[in-house]
């Protein structure tokens, strides 16, 4: 094959990809896919990243605007918590018991009204890809992954351009068959970009360096799902969590695109002066309890009468997530 012909493919099979139509109709179709056979669970000998507190300004403020003036942070409203019956590891290994994470993550709450925060930092959970998705991603590219172009990019195109299944597919239906290797030489830079764009960002997407090498697996293998990709072992792959790695991901991943780490409160004044409160205050100044009703069902009427910034509804996030972000807040308070 000549070089000018191999280049011409290349750019052929991207614009195919891109730009092609087709993926999953909504985030349900995740879940279930992931459900469809036998978890795979990461081993809880990976690298683990160490916790690291959140700091610096707000994604919104980082981009010039106003939480007016974008959809960053608000894309996420649609659906309620997901009620999951994953099993769940000891936390000194072996065969877990069956137990769902909404029971082991409320004895968390437990554990935390009580005091007992040691108890909570050695205590794990899992998450699945789509778990990771709603704590990292969803706030801004929705339950889909459709975004919100011009301003939000679409996920399915660059993550269709990743599949050499895909490529072959689209490419034979066209009449320009190619192999499995030609189609995995194309795939192979889309992929690498993708991990990259995930991990630094980009001009307006927000870098994601939080997260670890399990981690970025299976939420890969969600995304695929979003795209309509073949399932395959990553995509079903659950990763054994800390409650504060949990609250990690919620923070930096959802509350930071609109949040300062550090600054001012949300008492009267700043409301009425539009502040929109930092994430340092919230275990400072409120209880873990009113950070949940916050966070599950929006501004409160007071806050709207006083004409404060509106605070968008996440019912796709449980209480517990909720209640590990203020613990993960209060344990790692956040930095300038």
């Amino acid at each position: 094959m000549t070089t000018s012909r191999s280049n011409a493919l290349v750019l052929l099979g991207a614009a195919l990809l891109l730009w092609a139509p087709g993926c999953a109709k909504d985030g349900e179709r995740g879940r279930r896919d992931d459900s469809a056979s036998a978890p795979t669970r990461a081993s809880a000998s990976s690298p683990a990243g160490l916790i690291t507190s959140v700091q610096g300004p707000s994604w919104v403020k980082h981009l010039g605007l106003s939480i007016s003036q974008t959809r960053f942070g608000q894309m996420g409203e649609t659906e309620p918590a997901p009620s999951t019956g994953r099993s769940e590891p000891e936390p000194g290994g072996g065969n877990p018991p069956s137990r769902s994470l909404g029971g082991a993550m409320g004895r968390f709450m437990m554990g935390f009204r009580q005091g007992k925060t040691a108890d909570l930092e050695e205590q794990s959970f899992v998450l699945g890809g789509a778990d990771l998705y709603r704590l990292n991603c969803r706030s801004c590219h929705g339950p889909d992954g459709k975004g919100a172009p011009p301003e939000i990019n679409s996920l399915i195109g660059p993550v269709q351009a990743t599949s050499a299944a895909l490529l072959m597919e689209r490419m034979k239906s066209r009449g320009k068959p190619i192999d499995r290797a030609m189609a995995e030489q194309l795939a192979s830079p889309s992929e690498a970009e993708l991990r990259k764009r995930l991990l630094k960002g980009g001009q307006k997407m927000p870098p994601f360096e939080h997260l670890r090498g399990d981690e970025v697996e299976a939420l890969l293998g969600y995304l695929g799902t979003l795209a309509g990709l073949p399932p395959t072992e990553r995509s079903r792959m659950l990763v054994p969590q800390s409650a504060a790695r949990v609250g990690e991901h919620l923070v930096k991943g959802t509350c930071h695109v609109c949040h300062d780490a550090t600054g001012p409160g949300g008492g009267h004044m700043a409301m009425r002066s539009g502040v929109i409160p930092s994430l340092e205050s919230f275990p400072r100044q409120q209880s873990v309890d009113s950070v949940v009703r916050q966070v599950q069902y929006g501004s409160s009427g007071m806050m709207q009468m006083m004409g404060g910034s509106q605070m968008p509804t996440f019912p796709y996030l449980t209480k517990e997530e909720v209640a590990a972000g203020y613990f993960y807040l209060a344990q790692y308070p956040p930095k300038p």
